[in-house]
């Protein structure tokens, strides 16, 4: 009776063993950033602007106020990037700023209704992820793609500027969705 036992569990070890999923098999590619897979529109599903100022005075001392600009309520807002490097952007969002002053008390704006109406060129640096737009009024804009795949995708930047005894980093943040 033990070797009845025995060579069953023989056979269902077996059984087991080679109906098991083939270990080769890794399933698909992961979805990469390449100029092919670039080419699409997005939809604007959030944004965020926030400059830090900070003044030193003479004395040492600083000075550091926050302004953050968020977008909300985004109406068809839509960033097409064509395969022959141009873009084009439009729709309506609102947007609120809030400053927060040096003692921590906050103000906080009116809302601002965008209207986006652009186009230009783009340059996609796929080593190193990052996306200059330009708009047909040659201002710049340098982003570091984040969280980049199949369904959408963050452009980031920061900057700091500097002027005389003033300091300003600013940072934001725009995220989509395909």
């Amino acid at each position: 009776m033990k070797i009845t036992k025995l060579v069953f569990l023989f056979a269902l070890a077996i059984a087991t063993v080679s109906c098991s999923k083939n270990d080769d098999d890794n399933g698909p590619e992961p979805y990469t950033l390449s100029t092919t897979n670039f080419v699409d529109s997005y939809k604007m599903k959030f944004l965020e602007v926030k400059e830090v100022e900070t003044i030193t005075f003479g004395n040492g001392t600083t000075s550091t106020s926050t302004s953050t600009k968020v977008g909300s309520v985004f109406q068809n807002v839509n960033y097409t990037f064509n395969s022959n490097n141009s873009f084009t952007a439009n729709g309506l969002y609102n947007t609120v700023t809030t400053v927060t002053n040096t003692n921590g008390t906050s103000t906080v704006g009116d809302p601002v209704i965008v209207s986006l109406d652009q186009s230009g060129t783009y340059t996609l640096n796929i080593a190193n992820s990052t996306l200059t737009i330009t708009n047909d009024e040659d201002e710049s804009s340098a982003f570091e793609i984040r969280d980049y795949n199949e369904t959408g995708m963050t452009l980031y930047s920061e900057e700091t500027t500097l002027l005389d005894n003033s300091s300003t980093k600013t940072t934001r943040e725009y995220r989509f969705s395909r």
